[in-house]
């Protein structure tokens, strides 16, 4: 029975793969934009296998469903999209 002080059930904290039922940390890279490149073309949007991009005045990416698979970079003709480590 978890503790009530920020651990995980089996003493382990938040995050680090060990102890919490199977779940891992997600540590693969993210897509990030560069506001003032991006040209709103939105290529990248259409590309993304995980819907994880989506248009307001350029391409926001939703940190959530990225997988940093790198799609989106292959695909922006502007270099607008890097991959970073989260």
């Amino acid at each position: 029975m978890p503790r009530g002080d920020g651990t995980g059930p089996w003493g382990q904290g938040p995050g680090t793969g060990k102890g919490n039922g199977g779940c891992e940390k997600k540590t693969a890279p993210l897509a990030v934009i560069d506001a003032g490149t991006c040209v709103s073309c939105g290529a990248c949007i259409d590309t993304c296998p995980a819907g994880a991009l989506i248009m307001k005045d350029i391409a926001v990416v939703d940190t959530l469903k990225c997988t940093g698979c790198g799609a989106c970079v292959n695909i922006c003709s502007a270099g607008a999209i890097a991959l970073k480590p989260r």
